[in-house]
């Protein structure tokens, strides 16, 4: 499985891709992209869609990984600690 990036590693291919090409409007020419939606994208205004991603050879893929458990306090009036313990979600 590949590495997943974060957005700023999407905003630096974007701008590295854009340098190769001679500068943002002749990439987004070559992506089929308005050259405001990429400068939009590269000063984090918008965010990267399918155009882009393809066009830098991504994909978003979205995760859904188990909460971990929180703790958690019971107090009394006197917001003295009675219990701790851990909520688990299920």
């Amino acid at each position: 499985m590949a590495r997943a990036l974060r957005e700023t590693d999407v905003v630096r291919r974007l701008l590295a891709a854009c340098k190769a090409a001679g500068g943002q409007a002749r990439w987004a020419e070559m992506a089929g992209v308005t050259p405001q939606y990429v400068c939009d994208v590269a000063k984090g205004r918008a965010r990267p869609g399918e155009a882009v991603l393809r066009a830098l050879g991504l994909q978003k893929v979205v995760r859904y990984v188990p909460r971990e458990p929180e703790p958690v306090e019971l107090c009394d009036d006197a917001s003295e600690v009675l219990v701790r313990a851990q909520r688990i979600f299920a």
